[in-house]
């Protein structure tokens, strides 16, 4: 227990022990700086003569000047009621440390301050020669952004945001206005005030971040200011374009110029056909006498830092209408006729018989890039020759297509052909049916006598009387035409059904 006592004095006397031969001194900013709204802290260090003695109590208080309000006392009862609830000592008087802190800082606390010290048992102290005033600003002060003055695209960089702040329990809040990874470190800086000069940002740039600011923005308690670094990339081409007219005429020449952003800007280009082959070197390149079949170009752009490619670029060339051969009219059910006319720009394109005095509607009009196919269908049958009419701005083109009958044309004209004559020997046939049944001989079960002579006098001479006796009545005879009846309704059935 006495050796525990002894290392607890021993521990105690080294805590005061470098103040024994300094005496009363205290060392504190003759200002601060401090954000209306935020906190202060005011660095306070002391020292006393405590002339051999040990000390475990301390009362430690702020005043303002002539001592008209206390700041702080270690028995908060005692301060003001202005100051009330917004005071605190962030050292320890055991260490000698005094420093004060103030929230929520008002515009009227600007001091000047001063700190008294009350040992038990030895001394009291006020340091009344040592005053702070505070700076009470409305906000804060712009932040510091530090990076390298060229970085390389594609390299990782790091930038520094440094803030400069008052209070150290209420650091402020940094935002970067590019994406990376971040860190942060504070330390004291001169001054008295606190400098967080480690929000640090680790960064990739890129060509697009060339020229453009890196901000780092502070926000203290609903205030924000930002500062800004303008940065400079140094990147390879990118963005490489093959630039020329909009549209060239078919055997005119063209100049094509290349296009790129870099930095620094392109030192060399090289120009390459469709399949790779070297054309030529140079910013711009010069095509004769361009045609529709000229293959897409491209360029390639260089600088010390690297080299990038356009895509192919396929020139706009313009020519009056070419139709081609594969145009055509196919006879079947209808007439088809097709026509397909090569031009740029399209073509308008119309039907017209061979005279170009009537027109014909089409059916179908299908536009693929530059060529346009034109479909005529007709069911009624055409001219024995059609035109195709084709006209842009720079020309026109036409072609007489042989239009064959059309199946339906040739079918009503066969089907017409075979009903004639089916007609016809039907008409025949039934006209020698009936001639055959008026020659015909009727046959008799018994045998039959000649027609006496009176049946030409009483006008029977077309009726066929059977089984008549010699001089009999004709009342008693089987009259026979009644065979020569149905043979005519025969026949009407015959033609009934023709």
């Amino acid at each position: 227990m006495v050796f525990c006592c002894c290392l607890l004095s021993l521990f105690l006397w080294l805590r005061v022990s470098p103040t024994y031969a300094n005496g009363w001194n205290n060392v504190v900013p003759k200002s601060v700086v401090g954000l209306s709204g935020s906190c202060v802290e005011i660095p306070c260090t002391f020292s006393y003569p405590a002339n051999g003695k040990t000390n475990t109590r301390f009362t430690g208080i702020w005043y303002t000047d002539n001592y008209e309000s206390t700041v702080f006392h270690t028995d908060t009862s005692k301060i003001s009621q202005a100051f009330k609830g917004r005071t605190s000592l962030t050292g320890d008087l055991h260490l000698n440390t005094c420093s004060l802190r103030i929230s929520s800082l008002r515009n009227s606390d600007t001091g000047p301050f001063f700190f008294r010290i009350e040992i038990e048992n030895l001394d009291k102290y006020t340091y009344s020669a040592n005053k702070v005033s505070i700076t009470v600003k409305g906000s804060p002060e712009k932040p510091t952004v530090s990076v390298k003055d060229e970085v390389t695209s594609g390299d990782s960089v790091t930038a520094t945001c440094t803030v400069l702040h008052s209070c150290p329990s209420d650091l402020p809040r940094v935002t970067w206005s590019h994406v990376g990874s971040h860190s942060s470190l504070s330390q004291p800086q001169s001054h008295d005030q606190w400098k967080v000069e480690s929000y640090n940002l680790t960064f990739t740039p890129s060509s697009k971040d060339h020229d453009k600011n890196l901000s780092c923005s502070a926000e203290f308690r609903g205030k924000t200011v930002t500062g800004y670094k303008r940065l400079k990339v140094k990147y390879p081409p990118y963005d490489v374009k093959v630039v020329t007219k909009s549209s060239v005429r078919e055997n005119d020449s063209a100049e094509l110029t290349c296009s790129s952003d870099s930095n620094p800007p392109a030192n060399n280009y090289q120009w390459f056909s469709l399949n790779g082959t070297l054309l030529g070197n140079g910013t711009t390149y010069k095509l004769e006498k361009v045609s529709r079949h000229t293959e897409s170009i491209s360029c390639t752009a260089i600088n010390p830092f690297g080299k990038n490619s356009s895509s192919p670029r396929k020139l706009n060339i313009l020519y009056p209408p070419e139709i081609k051969s594969e145009s055509s009219c196919q006879g079947g059910i209808l007439t088809v006729c097709v026509c397909i006319v090569d031009s740029n720009p399209p073509s308008e394109v119309k039907w017209f018989d061979q005279d170009f005095s009537k027109t014909f509607p089409s059916s179908n009009i299908k536009q693929n890039e530059y060529r346009t196919i034109i479909t005529m269908q007709n069911w009624q049958g055409l001219p024995e020759n059609v035109s195709c009419f084709a006209n842009n701005s720079l020309g026109n083109s036409s072609i007489t297509l042989a239009a064959p009958l059309n199946g339906i044309t040739i079918y009503i004209a066969v089907g017409s052909t075979i009903l004639v004559v089916f007609v016809g020997v039907l008409v025949y046939v039934v006209k020698r049916h009936r001639g055959n049944r008026a020659t015909q001989q009727p046959v008799m079960k018994n045998e039959m006598k000649t027609i006496p002579e009176s049946k030409e006098e009483k006008g029977f001479d077309e009726d066929i009387y059977t089984n008549c006796p010699d001089g009999g009545d004709y009342d008693n005879c089987r009259y026979v035409g009644t065979l020569s009846c149905n043979s005519a309704l025969e026949d009407e059935s015959i033609y009934a059904n023709a």
